[in-house]
Order: C-alpha cells, then sequence, then structure tokens
C-alpha cells in the first residue's frame, strides 16, 4: 500500500477529511513521509485557506481562503500513522563496496541516496534495508542478514526470468550495492548472493527478451520493483523508468536484428521523444556511412 493510501485511511478513521498544511507541499505522500521522519504531525486547530489539493477523500488547505478546517499538520504534532509498513523491503547489499574503484564508488552512492528519494515517493524509509555500514535517513542498517519470506535477488544473470507474479508474490528484493562501468566484475551480484548465503532465486528483469534496455541504475531497479508491486504492469514500469541513453540502446538493438521497417514501431513502443529519435537516426546515420 502506498503511504499515502494509509495516511489517508488513518486520518477518515479519525473524522478527518481536511487539513491546513500551511508551507508544505501540498502531497500526502510528503506529510506522510515527513510524520515519520521528521515528527511532523496533526494538532487540531480552526483554520482557513484554500483546497489546492485533494487526495484519497483529503482536502489539503493553505493561503488565505474561505474553506474551515479543525485540524494543521505541523512539527510536533499526533503522529497518527501508529504501525508504519517494513514490508515489502528493497535491500541494497554494499558487501562488495570496495573492490569498486573511486568514480564506482561515488556514482554507487549517489545512486544509493536516489533509491531513497524514489522509495519516498511511494513509501518511506523503513521500507529500505542497506546491509553494512552505511547510514541514509531512518532506513534500516544490517551487518548480518537473515531475511525471512519469500524474496528475490535481482541479478542481470539471474536464471529466473522477473514477471509481475513473481514480484507481487515476493516482499524481499536484495540489490547488489554495485555500480560495475567497465564491467570488471564478473557474475558479482551471483558472488555476493553466495557469500551472505541469500536463499532466494536470481531473478533477471527483461523487456521482451532481452535486457537491453532495461535500466541497470540500483535506484531504477528499485523504482521497477515498487511500481510492479503497486500494481503496474513490468514493462509499464520499466519503459518509465528508462532513461534515454536505455531507449536509444534498446531501439538501435532491435533495428539491428529486424530492420528499419520497425523503427516507427519501436519510438511508440518505448515512447520515445524527437530527442531520442534524432539521436537513434544520427547513429543510424554514422552506421551506414
Amino acid at each position: 500500500m502506498l503511504l499515502k493510501s494509509l495516511l489517508a485511511k488513518e486520518l477518515k478513521e479519525r473524522g478527518i477529511y481536511s487539513l491546513f498544511i500551511g508551507h508544505e507541499k501540498p502531497s500526502l505522500q510528503t506529510l506522510a513521509v515527513k510524520m515519520l521522519i521528521k515528527g511532523y504531525g496533526i494538532v487540531k486547530g480552526e483554520r482557513e485557506g484554500n483546497v489546492v489539493a485533494e487526495e484519497e477523500g483529503i482536502k489539503l488547505l493553505k493561503g488565505l481562503g474561505t474553506e474551515k478546517t479543525g485540524f494543521i499538520f505541523r512539527k510536533g504534532g499526533e503522529n497518527v500513522i501508529k504501525n508504519p509498513p517494513t514490508s515489502p523491503k528493497i535491500v541494497i547489499d554494499m558487501g562488495l563496496f570496495n573492490e569498486l574503484n573511486e568514480e564506482e564508488k561515488k556514482k554507487t552512492l549517489v545512486q544509493l541516496q536516489m533509491t531513497l528519494n524514489t522509495i519516498r515517493k511511494f513509501w518511506w524509509d523503513g521500507n529500505l534495508v542497506i546491509v553494512d555500514d552505511f547510514k541514509l535517513g531512518k532506513a534500516v542498517n544490517v551487518k548480518n542478514p537473515q531475511f525471512e519470506g519469500k524474496g528475490i535477488v535481482l541479478d542481470p544473470y539471474g536464471e529466473i526470468v522477473a514477471d509481475e507474479g513473481i514480484i507481487r508474490a515476493s516482499e524481499i528484493f536484495i540489490i547488489g550495492g554495485i555500480v560495475d562501468k567497465g564491467r570488471r566484475l564478473k557474475m558479482a551480484t551471483k558472488r555476493l548472493a553466495e557469500i551472505r548465503g541469500y536463499n532466494f532465486p536470481r531473478v533477471k528483469i527483461t523487456l521482451r527478451g532481452s535486457t537491453v534496455g532495461v535500466p541497470d541504475e540500483i535506484n531504477k531497479i528499485a523504482e521497477i520493483i515498487i511500481r510492479v508491486k503497486e500494481g503496474e504492469g513490468l514493462e509499464e514500469a520499466i519503459i518509465k523508468t528508462q532513461s534515454k541513453a536505455d531507449k536509444v540502446a534498446r531501439i538501435l538493438y532491435d533495428v539491428h536484428r529486424f530492420g528499419e521497417s520497425v523503427l516507427e514501431e519501436e519510438l511508440k513502443w518505448l515512447n520515445a521523444d524527437k530527442k531520442v529519435e534524432n539521436l537513434v537516426k544520427a547513429r543510424l546515420g554514422n552506421i551506414r556511412s
């Protein structure tokens, strides 16, 4: 369940259908995350304002206006999310971090922060587990991981191909904290899983039979998983998270396999914008010449 949906449910159970939010971003998800990680909450108090948003039956008020509410969101208020979810778990295992070069380490840490940012768009810090001593927000840190429940290890060389059923049936998703741009660390995720003793199947995410065009950044893998857990189709989730480079790579891959007659269909399929189209056509022109 999205964290904002949980907050809306808790508010309605207390008879709260509108909130004055002051200068806060008019987003139930943002309010819910701040409630859990920054000590914000609900206090009683009469306010008037404009309705700037309405989500899941909850009106959000700010500024000057005539809409009345008896509840205010602010620092020090009551946290109404009494049992925040800790499952599903996105697990980032940093066990091979010291095998990366300095540039790769920097990129891995950036992607780790971006993973937390991504998780906060849907869930909260408590759904993120970092294996090893890396502090980030209120994510859970463990040094000797022992996970109970149904899980998978996300591995581009995995023996099992992911689908919606596999993802939705799982509650633990292990991703290697590895940015290996030079592909020096062969089968790194498999080795990491063996070192840790993860007794979960190694699963790869593919797009119509190939990993070409599937994002490989840690944060984007996490986002694909979250979107599918929240009801999106796997292919839809992959396409939404693709970068322009991912789209270009996949289109060129398919054009090389099937010929240029598929180009227009590929552009449409991947929701490619004009910049992607121009990049693809420029690459094809260079190849012909």
